[in-house]
């Protein structure tokens, strides 16, 4: 199936979510699956079918630096439990949008760029608005209750660490050390993930990623 019909058909079954209040689309995978790239074209054609979008990333709910690497900078461990700060993103956006909520929201807890963390004005959303927020481990048992639509990314680790080594090269030096780093840290702590919290079986859509104009589509929930 074409990747903008795969796109199209995940878009009209989250438009046609009836709830009380905003829809939150969570969209997982591995690092370097390609899961934030389908997260925007994601959102661009829920907005093309007429729907508000809000994109927002757990990359925006960092812990600082000294919580994330204090079990070492390539701890595959720290980076599963310490990178990201669930209860900012529980309570800053995921709960306020949900049933009985508040409606009020922020996208962001931390700035990645000055290790500070932000505390900005909240925001009304109104009842009709589509939040999409992608992040390798959204689907963790304190989290995964918290969106009403899941999509997992699945993409083979060999592929997902030749793009990510790619993409991360000049950051980490060379192509090679970041594979290296995707081996230790990343893609071991993604391992860890799979592993314990079995994200794949929770998603109301799957989609392999492998070959990425040509993807493949399961609705796990029809």
């Amino acid at each position: 199936m074409k990747r903008q019909t795969v796109i199209r058909k995940i878009a009209e079954h989250i438009c046609a979510l009836k709830l009380n209040h905003p829809v939150r689309v969570g969209v997982s995978g591995i690092t370097a699956s390609g899961k934030t790239t389908f997260a925007n074209e994601l959102a661009k054609e829920i907005q093309n079918q007429g729907r508000t979008v809000i994109r927002t990333s757990i990359d925006h709910f960092h812990n600082p630096r000294a919580i994330r690497y204090s079990q070492g900078k390539e701890s595959a461990k720290g980076y599963y439990e310490d990178a990201h700060d669930y209860k900012a993103i529980s309570e800053r956006l995921l709960k306020p949008l949900g049933p009985n909520g508040t409606m009020r929201y922020e996208i962001q807890s931390h700035d990645l760029e000055t290790d500070m963390y932000i505390h900005s004005e909240s925001v009304l959303a109104s009842e009709d608005t589509i939040f999409i927020v992608d992040g390798t481990f959204l689907f963790k048992e304190e989290l995964k209750h918290l969106f009403d639509y899941k999509v997992f990314i699945e993409t083979d680790f060999k592929i997902a660490r030749e793009r990510g080594s790619k993409r991360e090269a000049q950051a980490f030096g060379s192509e090679e050390k970041a594979g290296e780093m995707f081996l230790q840290r990343y893609h071991a702590a993604c391992h860890m993930y799979i592993e314990e919290h079995a994200p794949k079986d929770c998603a109301d859509v799957v989609v392999n990623n492998n070959h990425i104009e040509e993807p493949v589509v399961v609705f796990t929930n029809l």
